[in-house]
């Protein structure tokens, strides 16, 4: 078949697309790119894909790959450069046509096009789809040659799965419908042939056992009769679940369901039998692998439709007949006779008892006895729930040979994979998690059979199947001890047993040490005593010491419990005070010890929450934690460990409060490798670096050499305005609090370049936190310090020109706010602010920008939320009465409204303070900030010296009409020109208020 010029010019750019040569390779993916947004070049990749024996293996697979992700992007309706109608008419036949194609990369990559498109078109424009897939499988099963046969069955019940989970993933009530309706069309026929299909591998694995087909690639594929079986289960699995409001209503979903049980039993006797008879002839060959992972795959894709139905609709699964109690049977057999032989339990797919099929059938059994807060769907036999907690208890818990060599050969390593949360994945997790689960529903009755089996434990006469069984219920009480609390008395088994056994030197016993270190952290969470608190602390300070007790799994182990005892709600530091010394020099010790980055982690987790709980009873440590911490973090090669430093330090400074000085030397320099961004590690580190930054900052009593060398820093982080820009502007913030003057000095230029970079279309939230730190500046610092920094910056522009053109009401009214700061810091000032903003403006004269601003003052008055804003911008017009850049005496009626209005809302003391005006939006805390800092002091007096709270709206009012009187030509003159154009009861109002014959 000869190749078209165009389909040839797409062959040759794809072909480089694969060179090892970076020029010629990005220049091809580039072209590819540009190609794709044209017509017809879905339509040619898949004619490439369709030249089987004209092209190499590796060009037809990249043109598929290109063409399932362009699915992605340009198959949806509507999509910017989508792919034409007709286009798509012509690419749906021939993808359905490569039903025989023999390569399986490249049919898995159709299988998931057709998928994705399906979802996008079945409905719509493919409603043919299930019945071409149909008949696919009609061929596949009637073609003469078997081996093609085979390879078409195994493509088409591909595709048919591929697009079934797909179209079954869409939770919308159209995608619910579209399912149901391939479900009615698919399963009758599915089911029949994945009847045929089991029957045919059933008779082989009989006739031939595991000695199976090879799976090699190419042309010469022979496909597995299991293989088709899987897919075919997956797919009627599929829609059992989701095709059906109720399977069980269905006549043939629920023949289907009510017959996996005795398939399931057939498919793990299949397995062991054959598999222990293969094993006893010697090492398994390749091909006998090769059936035996499809047999092992068959069995688990039971065990997931079970657990997938329980989950989906626990209701449907219980009104399938005899099933679900035969389903119990079955994978209760299976766990007993996996128990029975737990040496053959391993991650190992040749094993007797796979690891991943022994958890998934505890898992199941969970979820048949309840999961969690959710009740049985069955009807559990009473003896049944004992007798499960035997098995995991006795069989499933206890540490295998494989466990204890690995602690042998590394205790650092074998912690931290027991400290993981693997349930999901291996058997010992799993069990716990299973255990935890039954416990929760069951502990009445399983309570008094934990202490029995205990009792037998401590019984045994075979001290190493004891103390592994030992070990076992231990975990148990530890796991739910909030659900056992009641049925032992902790106290008493700490003094008599724990305790005794905890300060053990035996070696065998280090199981048993281990465990204790790990249940009393489990205990510490149960409302502990004073008195027993103390034996706790004690028998972890003890088992994290190195001495003849421990190792370092035991050690880490109490250091992780320990953790766990201070991040109690009910936590006593003066309990824990005559401990600190040694645990925080056990931590520390175990710290220059351990090297692996997990073990690091959880040490450092255990050290960050001592100096929590225990605050300023840490100071006389901190000089040795904060050398600990920087070198720990300077050595650190993973950044997640680093950030995990850093919020240990930011703790440690919380906790030392002003004495944090001291860390100063250890700290500035993360903090400025932490947070700057032409560092590629700040996309990790920034976030807890600026934290920490701010906690020094906070509890700073003067603004050191070291804080003022990162200041360029902060002020380049505040122009690029990204998304730490809060913590940045709070940063701020507190350095205003501490050296406005100094600040300003240096780097006030630059500060307001970043503000008027950063106001512009900005949400209402981010102008709120934006315009409160400008404001800061206005209130922390005389205005000369910043005014021609505000001018020279186009910053006034900004404000002024954001007021004027702004028809959010609340956006208009944060600015003019702001504007009313400016005018209380200096009147005549801000007059000449607003000329140069006049000139720079052009086409606006200052009286003009006056006029408008007092309009707007009054206008957006009624729109301000706080109180505290109405009196700002009371106080603002009265300071512009005096001036002569605008006719604010012709608004003197609406502003005589203002002033009442502002002098009605609340009665105000000496000092021009009250209530009402501490609803401010000044200042929202930080999620950490936590009791009084130095900070808190410098706000506190700052919002004293606020204007807002410190000058009577009365005497400021007097005060402006007087000089204003005088102005223009004393009191009789201006009653006549002025006051008698206002309302005489609107006047009369303002004047029995200021004379305070009229209280607010």
């Amino acid at each position: 078949m000869a190749l078209s010029d165009q389909v040839g010019a797409l062959v040759v750019t794809l072909q480089n697309a694969l060179s090892p040569v970076e020029h010629v390779r990005s220049s091809s993916l580039k072209q590819l790119q540009e190609w794709s947004l044209l017509p017809t070049f879905y339509h040619s990749l898949i004619i490439v894909v369709q030249y089987r024996q004209e092209l190499q293996r590796e060009i037809r697979l990249q043109a598929a790959l290109q063409f399932k992700n362009g699915v992605d992007k340009y198959w949806r309706r509507g999509a910017p450069n989508g792919i034409p109608m007709d286009e798509k008419l012509e690419i749906r036949p021939k993808l359905l046509a490569m039903v025989d194609e023999p390569d399986r990369a490249i049919a898995k990559t159709l299988a998931l096009s057709i998928a994705k498109i399906a979802r996008l078109d079945y409905g719509f424009n493919w409603d043919d789809l299930p019945h071409s897939l149909l008949q696919s499988l009609q061929t596949g099963l009637s073609h003469p040659t078997a081996q093609y046969g085979k390879l078409v069955l195994h493509r088409s019940l591909l595709f048919l799965h591929a697009t079934i989970k797909s179209l079954s993933s869409n939770r919308i009530m159209k995608g619910r419908l579209l399912i149901k309706t391939v479900g009615g069309q698919l399963f009758p026929a599915l089911k029949e042939v994945y009847e045929r299909i089991l029957r045919d591998a059933a008779e082989k694995l009989e006739s031939q056992g595991l000695n199976g087909v090879g799976g090699a690639q190419g042309n010469a594929e022979e496909v597995e009769d299991l293989e088709l079986a899987v897919l075919a289960f997956k797919c009627l699995a599929k829609l059992v679940v989701f095709a059906y409001a109720d399977a069980s209503a269905d006549e043939v979903a629920k023949a289907f369901f009510t017959s996996t049980p005795a398939t399931l039993a057939t498919l793990l006797n299949f397995r062991l039998r054959l598999l222990t008879h293969a094993l006893s002839q010697g090492q398994l060959p390749a091909t006998s692998e090769n059936r035996l992972s499809f047999l092992t795959k068959l069995i688990k894709s039971h065990i997931k439709l079970y657990r997938t139905l329980l989950s989906h609709d626990a209701s449907v699964f219980a009104k399938m007949g005899d099933a679900p109690q035969q389903v119990l049977k079955v994978v209760w057999d299976s766990l007993l006779q996996a128990g029975s032989q737990t040496g053959t339990i391993s991650d190992d797919r040749t094993s007797l008892h796979p690891e991943p099929l022994v958890v998934a059938s505890l898992l199941l059994l969970k979820s048949c006895m309840g999961d969690w807060a959710s009740e049985s769907p069955l009807s559990i036999p009473s003896d049944f729930a004992p007798q499960f907690l035997d098995v995991i208890v006795t069989k499933f818990l206890p540490l295998r040979n494989s466990d204890l060599e690995k602690w042998r050969e590394d205790p650092e390593e074998w912690m931290n994979e027991e400290e993981a949360d693997r349930w999901e994945f291996e058997l010992r997790p799993c069990a716990e998690h299973v255990l935890q689960s039954l416990l929760n529903h069951y502990h009445e009755i399983l309570g008094p059979r934990l202490v029995s089996l205990l009792q037998t434990a401590n019984a045994s006469t075979d001290p190493g199947a004891g103390l592994l069984l030992k070990e076992g219920v231990y975990c148990a009480f530890g796991r739910s001890s909030s659900d056992l609390r009641n049925t032992i008395d902790f106290d008493a088994w700490l003094e008599s047993t724990l305790a005794p056994e905890a300060t053990g030197t035996a070696d065998n016993d280090r199981i048993i040490r281990r465990r204790i270190a790990w249940l009393l952290g489990k205990w510490a969470e149960q409302d502990l005593a004073p008195e027993t608190s103390t034996k706790v602390y004690s028998l972890l300070i003890h088992l994290m010491s190195p001495n003849a007790s421990t190792d370092t799994a035991i050690r880490l182990t109490a250091a992780r419990s320990l953790a766990k005892c201070g991040d109690t709600w009910d936590f006593d530091r003066n309990v824990f005070l005559p401990f600190l010394p040694s645990a925080v020099e056990q931590v520390v010790a175990l710290l220059g010890e351990v090297s692996l980055p997990d073990s690091q982690m959880r040490l450092n987790t255990t050290l960050g929450i001592i100096i929590d709980r225990m605050q300023t009873d840490i100071i006389p440590y901190a000089p040795r934690l904060s050398e600990v911490l920087a070198t720990l973090w300077s050595a650190a090669t993973e950044n997640h460990f680093q950030t995990s430093v850093l919020g240990t330090l930011t703790k440690l400074t919380e906790a030392l409060g002003e004495q944090s000085v001291g860390l100063e030397a250890q700290a500035w320099p993360i903090i400025q490798r932490s947070v700057d961004p032409s560092l590629d590690s700040h996309v990790y580190l920034q976030e807890d670096g600026l934290e920490l930054w701010q906690a020094f900052v906070k509890r700073a009593s003067t603004l050191s050499g070291e804080m003022v060398s990162l200041l360029p820093l902060l002020v380049s982080l505040l122009a690029k305005g990204t998304d730490v820009l809060p913590r940045v502007l709070k940063i701020l913030e507190s350095y205003l609090l501490l050296d406005s003057l100094r600040v300003l000095q240096m780097f006030g230029n630059e500060i307001f370049q970043a503000f008027e970079i950063l106001l512009d279309d900005l949400s209402l939230e981010a102008l709120k936190q934006i315009l409160r730190t400008m404001e800061m500046v206005f209130q922390s610092a005389p205005i000369d310090a910043w005014a021609m920094s505000l001018e020279s910056s186009n910053t006034m522009l900004r404000l002024v020109g954001a007021v004027l053109k702004n028809d959010n009401p609340q956006i208009a009214t944060k600015y003019l706010c702001t504007l009313a700061r400016i005018l209380l810091a200096g009147p005549s000032t801000f007059e000449q602010l607003i000329q140069a903003t006049a000139v720079k403006l052009g086409s606006a004269s200052p009286a003009h920008i006056f006029d408008a601003l007092v309009n707007l003052w009054i206008e957006r008055v009624d729109n301000m939320a706080q109180a505290s804003q109405r009196k700002l911008t009371a106080l603002a017009l009265a300071q512009l009465l005096p001036s002569t850049q605008c006719d604010i005496l012709s608004r003197l009626q609406d502003l005589t409204s203002v002033w009442s209005g502002v002098l009605a809302e609340t009665e105000e003391n000496a000092d021009g303070d009250a209530e009402l005006y501490q609803n401010a939006e000044d200042y929202v805390a930080d999620e950490y900030d936590f009791g009084d800092t130095a900070e808190s002091t410098r706000r506190t007096e700052l919002t004293k010296r606020d204007p807002v709270r410190s000058v009577r709206m009365d005497a400021v009012l007097k005060e402006q009409l007087s000089r204003v009187q005088a102005l223009h030509g004393g009191p009789d003159v201006f009653q006549a020109t002025y006051l008698s154009k206002v309302d005489p009861a609107l006047l009369d109002e303002l004047l029995r208020r200021l004379n305070g014959q009229l209280a607010g």
